[in-house]
């Protein structure tokens, strides 16, 4: 039975009998609507193994540049890393997203643009042929008086001048290959196959392949297996080493964030269910004065009411950063209300945090409150959607009703979006809270901290 995402103007589906994730986008999409298909699209990939994926345009999708460059940044990151080798793009109406898709995945994926899922599957080679890794194209199936042929010959078979971009050998390949497609008589059959040979020749396909063979068998053995093969094992294997990793890696943050800590001029650990570049907060720090800023990240799924994956080192990366007495918090607004006993009360800096920002950046934050009585039914809500058992609900009289002053949010996802930080959520928006950690001894480093990032912000 076939797995199958749909909404309204995307259709995410994993065929079975083919051991493909077809993605089809019917309209025009941003923002949640484009990254939350496409995520369960990514997700599916690893599931199910999956080396190819095809995605069909049947109209503009309407990206914006945030979208893009997520998904430069973080989709197609997220599924070379979940084992995705091959990339069809299928394009029948001469669409401009089909061909930028093409140019920026290439040097990721083995990319294929063709004009229709039969066409693309059978010029990646699927199904149990391409599950057992064994590529089936055109190139490798037809007669060997094709093996030396140069990539001039064969767009020279193809009528093509030399300097034929691969939209216009697409086309070609099109034409040429209709008059054959679907018939099963053997001269047929063997005529597209011939095709496909000179097409994967023309588009420069074969060659890459060749390249990447002898880039890897150029890599250094390590017992008896290539580098790149070591990764392949580790990454389908990664979940049975890795709770036994989390403790070793856990210990080596700790080691390193003390050491780190001890020569940076401050600390800062970001916490949440985030992206995080650290560049424009690094900057602004240091231009500030502060030498080697350290910033950390941690990424913590809370509450996890939309069954993301679990970053299972995701509290032992936090718990080693918090060790390490940071001088500010950085939180997103759906993590600090279970995370509420990190954070000192900033109460007392409210006043010194406020004059050293700006107008601009104090028109755009707000203070954040929260009881411990707050605290505890928070968490409690949480343990008792998670099913823990009756032992660990707390009983919120029990707690104090006073407020504390957790931190200073910036609720505007694009001024958050300034920091380097955006929010992994599917249906939430960045904000970020910052505050200062309850092991903290300096209070001036915090307020020259907070303000300092806050302002860079706003600038």
């Amino acid at each position: 039975m076939n797995e199958v995402f749909d909404s309204e103007n995307i259709n995410v589906e994993y065929r079975k009998d083919d051991n493909i994730v077809l993605v089809v986008l019917k309209g025009k999409v941003i923002r949640d609507d484009f990254r939350t298909p496409m995520m369960h699209a990514a997700d599916m990939v690893l599931r199910h193994s999956c080396r190819i994926m095809a995605v069909e345009f049947r109209e503009e999708p309407g990206l914006n540049e945030n979208d893009i460059s997520w998904s430069k940044k973080v989709l197609l990151s997220n599924l070379r890393k979940n084992g995705l080798e091959t990339l069809i793009l299928i394009d029948d109406g001469g669409l401009d997203i089909a061909g930028k898709c093409a140019d920026f995945c290439e040097d990721r994926f083995r990319t294929i643009v063709c004009r229709n899922y039969e066409e693309g599957k059978k010029l990646a080679g699927s199904g149990a042929d391409s599950s057992s890794g064994t590529d089936v194209s055109g190139a490798e199936n037809a007669d060997e008086r094709f093996a030396s042929m140069t990539r001039e010959e064969a767009l020279e078979y193809m009528g093509l001048d030399a300097d034929a971009d691969i939209k216009v050998i697409d086309d070609r390949f099109w034409q040429m290959s209709k008059l054959y497609r679907g018939k099963d008589d053997p001269e047929s059959v063997k005529k597209e196959d011939e095709i496909s040979a000179i097409y994967d020749i023309a588009s420069g396909r074969r060659d890459r392949r060749v390249e990447e063979k002898i880039r890897h068998d150029s890599e250094p053995k390590y017992f008896g297996r290539y580098k790149s093969d070591w990764k392949n094992i580790i990454h389908y294997n990664w979940k049975n080493v890795l709770l036994g990793a989390v403790v070793a890696v856990s210990a080596i943050l700790v080691i390193i964030a003390v050491a780190t800590n001890t020569r940076s001029g401050c600390s800062v650990v970001v916490f949440g269910h985030m992206y995080l570049d650290d560049t424009y907060m690094r900057e602004a720090l240091v231009a500030e004065g502060i030498k080697r800023p350290y910033i950390g990240m941690a990424d913590l799924v809370v509450p996890n009411d939309q069954n993301i994956p679990q970053q299972e080192y995701g509290n032992e990366t936090f718990n080693a950063m918090f060790y390490t007495n940071p001088d500010v918090l950085i939180s997103d607004k759906e993590s600090y209300g279970y995370y509420f006993s990190t954070f000192k009360d900033l109460g007392p800096l409210y006043e010194r945090i406020m004059d050293g920002l700006t107008d601009e950046a104090k028109a755009g934050v707000v203070p954040v409150y929260m009881t411990e009585q707050e605290a505890v039914e928070h968490t409690n809500r949480l343990y008792r959607e998670y099913g823990v058992g009756d032992e660990e609900i707390e009983d919120p009289s029990q707690f104090s009703d006073e407020s504390v002053l957790i931190g200073i949010q910036i609720p505007d996802e694009d001024i958050c979006l300034r920091l380097g930080i955006e929010a992994k959520w599917m249906s939430r928006k960045t904000s970020l809270v910052f505050g200062q950690c309850v092991n903290s001894t300096n209070d001036d480093q915090t307020v020259k901290v907070i303000t300092t990032i806050i302002n860079a912000a706003f600038a």
